[in-house]
């Protein structure tokens, strides 16, 4: 379930990994909270340490990070999409252009 917040003027959608996953290059990864803002960053949080996520996602190569239901919607684009912060399970992302298909 995506959950739209506006707080001040920003916009935050919280994606669920129970109904979304995220696809980087083709690859799809599971999730259990992605927090994302309208100023450029989101938080990631993952059910493990996902080594395999930063081969396809990391600090200087930017990336296109696809959200997309369960179900096969695609429900938001990150372009620009790079590592900014690495901490246990969780991870900062910086992206330069959020995209939403709704």
């Amino acid at each position: 379930m995506v959950i739209l917040v506006s707080e001040d003027n920003e916009t935050i959608l919280n994606f669920e990994g129970a109904s979304h996953r995220l696809f980087i290059e083709g690859r799809g990864f599971d999730f259990d909270r992605l927090i994302v803002n309208s100023k450029g960053k989101a938080e990631l949080f993952l059910p493990k340490s996902d080594d395999s996520l930063y081969t396809y996602l990391d600090f200087e190569e930017p990336r296109f990070v696809y959200v997309i239901s369960r179900v096969g919607v695609k429900d938001l684009i990150l372009q620009g999409c790079r590592l900014d912060e690495v901490s246990g399970n969780n991870c900062i992302l910086s992206f330069s252009k959020l995209q939403t298909e709704a």
